[in-house]
């Protein structure tokens, strides 16, 4: 496929404004900074990464930085190749029509999440505020994040404490209410399933690392 093909394909996409929406989709809900590279980068670290294809054309790739997590990676994944279907959709068309990867709907959810994390936040609570269903707003989060609300709320809560943790001096009681963790046991088992260490642990490995 001729060079040209790809860079208009990579023009018109620069032009619609989706590569700028989906970076803003990233940060507001996985705090990362989403890159795409025409060529395949060879950037240190582990990278959650999937090709950018327009038919037969591949213009290159998604990615961003990967989580400790392999079940968070997957999530990951699975957002990074709608997002792709969605932006293969729209340059794929002689009629472009602005498609956002994420419902605003979703979106206003997440940056509510984010905004109030370290309250008693529910779903019911959440789906009223974006005037969905309970039902509704669940099977969107399904459906365009590859995790449940739940899951959603719980690794905001868990980056907030990772931060706290490695920036703050307060005691791990007080770090885990502030996150929106309603007793010290829940903080405990939730951080141990997704850091594999206590954050205590967590905490002094930090503190060596920054020494």
């Amino acid at each position: 496929m001729p060079k040209y093909a790809r860079d208009a394909l990579v023009q018109r996409m620069e032009r619609s404004g989706l590569l700028d929406r989906l970076r803003r989709d990233v940060r507001v809900l996985f705090r990362k900074r989403l890159y795409f590279d025409v060529e395949k980068p060879n950037r240190p670290g582990k990278w959650v990464r999937t090709p950018l294809q327009v038919g037969a054309i591949q213009l290159g790739h998604l990615s961003f930085l990967a989580s400790k997590s392999d079940e968070r990676n997957s999530a990951y994944l699975r957002w990074l190749e709608m997002a792709c279907k969605v932006f293969a959709q729209e340059l794929g068309s002689p009629h472009p029509h602005a498609l956002d990867v994420l419902p605003a709907k979703v979106r206003r959810a997440a940056q509510l999440i984010r905004e109030r994390h370290n309250e008693a936040l529910s779903l019911a609570e959440v789906a009223d505020e974006v005037a969905l269903s309970r039902e509704r707003l669940s099977r969107l989060f399904h459906q365009t994040l590859g995790i449940t609300f739940s899951d959603y709320l719980n690794e905001v809560r868990l980056g907030e404490a990772r931060r706290q943790l490695s920036e703050r001096a307060g005691s791990i009681t007080e770090i885990a209410y502030a996150s929106g963790f309603q007793s010290l046991s829940q903080f405990n088992r939730r951080f141990r399933a997704a850091e594999g260490v206590s954050p205590g642990h967590y905490r002094k490995q930090h503190i060596l690392n920054k020494a």
